[in-house]
């Protein structure tokens, strides 16, 4: 949806109200390859490094939230000693 100068929603799409027509089982799996056949995978390369990447990353995470609850832990340890 855009706003025009009178600040009006205005539909952008083919969207007029009429109800959709509805597809059979048959049309929506040759649809489906079609569009599988149109994806662009990728490498085993890529995945390798991404899978990498993602542990990599987590495991700063970790390490982060770790330190981070430690310190709090910490904190209110010597605020109850102090009550």
């Amino acid at each position: 949806m855009t706003q025009n100068g009178n600040n009006k929603a205005v539909s952008g799409g083919k969207d007029d109200g009429a109800p959709k027509k509805r597809t059979g089982p048959a049309q929506y799996v040759r649809e489906v390859r079609r569009e599988v056949r149109n994806t662009t995978w990728t490498s085993r390369q890529e995945t390798l490094v991404s899978t990498v990447l993602v542990a990599v990353l987590t495991g700063i995470a970790v390490l982060f939230f770790w330190g981070v609850d430690a310190i709090i832990q910490s904190i209110v340890n010597l605020l109850l000693r102090l009550g």
